[in-house]
């Protein structure tokens, strides 16, 4: 309404919907025997517009390996308030294509690390390390938990159902003391 001057926020997505992901992850949940690894574009964006600790308008930065999508739909369909971008709608393409494949991995993990808020796939490894990078942030601030609270560089996983139905708040578990979550995934996280 123009009365507050506040910054638009923005949050970054780990959007896994590419086609090698999602044959992997669909032959990965009938192997397990579990239901939450893969979703789908419209199960992401339901999941994450439910995400309470949002101020709208917000940008919402869509970190995807665009060359191995089915369409370039990526953008379309987010919820009033939610402005998507990835790198076409950026204008960075020429720049951004140049670049080895873990540049560009590198510059995602950027983004995605200092979001105001970061939404990922909790088997994902990229989603785990940026995570990691946000866990490791909060602790140096003295905050060792995210439970119930909006304390800044919030995290979720959109492949694991919250207590509120919206997607899981997620810090990574630094009394773990093995890598193999990070590395391979689990839908066994929390805030703390």
């Amino acid at each position: 309404d123009g009365s507050l001057n506040l910054p638009v926020q923005y949050i970054a997505v780990h959007m896994r919907i590419e086609k090698d992901w999602m044959i992997h992850c669909k032959k990965w949940e009938k192997r397990s025997n579990l239901k939450e690894i893969c979703s789908s574009k419209g199960e992401i964006i339901h999941k994450v517009s439910q995400i309470t600790d949002l101020r709208r308008p917000v940008v919402v930065y869509l970190a995807v390996a665009d060359s191995l999508l089915e369409d370039d739909s990526v953008t379309s369909g987010w919820r009033v308030g939610m402005i998507a971008y990835e790198k076409k709608k950026l204008g960075v393409t020429d720049i951004y294509e140049r670049q080895p494949y873990l540049i560009k991995s590198a510059i995602d993990f950027e983004v995605c690390a200092r979001a105001d808020v970061f939404v990922g796939n909790s088997f994902s490894t990229f989603s785990n390390l940026v995570v990691l990078s946000r866990t490791e942030r909060l602790y140096k601030l003295g905050v060792p938990s995210s439970c119930g609270e909006d304390v800044g560089l919030s995290s979720y996983a959109y492949n694991v159902i919250g207590d509120d139905g919206g997607p899981q708040r997620w810090m990574t578990d630094m009394l773990d003391t093995s890598l193999q979550r990070i590395s391979y995934g689990t839908n066994n996280i929390s805030c703390h």
